[in-house]
């Protein structure tokens, strides 16, 4: 990848963390519910997945020479890694150090969501009992759980960035 690229994905990785900050900040300022909304958790992936699209093309413009898929999905990547690393930390930081009882809380606001959805979908009260139980007794929100969630997300939006790089490149038409 061109030190221009990585120049751009950076820059454009710090702002997509500090959005995400500034919208997690005022979610959770004014609205602690919306973290179980599933459309806040939908807008929030697609606004990254926007933002990094925007830096792919961008550094496709500014480079001199071909812009190849491993240049496209490099900077796509590094823009998501950036961004969604900055989120991590924010989140570690408010349901960990600052704030517990927000977690806590959350985690009592999307019992009460899923035991919603479950019934709708016409689950056994067994089976909702169980699941329910699960989640209350595991932590979603504590360090370790959000490094495995934040693991799993790269890897959604490194499938993504791979069809998102594919549509960026360059194709090198020398060889045709």
């Amino acid at each position: 990848m061109e030190q221009s690229s990585k120049k751009l994905a950076t820059s454009y990785g710090l702002y997509l963390g500090i959005s995400f900050v500034v919208i997690l900040a005022l979610a959770y300022a004014f609205d602690l519910s919306l973290f179980t909304k599933w459309w806040f958790g939908i807008g929030l992936i697609t606004f990254g997945i926007v933002l990094a699209a925007m830096a792919t093309s961008k550094a496709k413009k500014l480079s001199s020479s071909l812009f190849s898929f491993k240049n496209a999905f490099g900077t796509y990547f590094l823009t998501i890694v950036i961004g969604t690393f900055i989120s991590l930390v924010f989140n570690i930081i408010l349901f960990n150090v600052i704030d517990p009882q927000a977690a806590e809380t959350l985690t009592e606001l999307t019992i009460e969501t899923s035991r919603k959805m479950m019934e709708s979908f016409g689950a056994p009260e067994s089976q909702i009992n169980e699941a329910l139980q699960t989640m209350q007794d595991e932590n979603q929100y504590s360090a370790i759980n959000q490094l495995k969630g934040y693991a799993f997300q790269l890897i959604m939006y490194a499938v993504i960035g791979l069809i998102v790089a594919l549509v960026i490149r360059e194709k090198d038409t020398t060889n045709a």
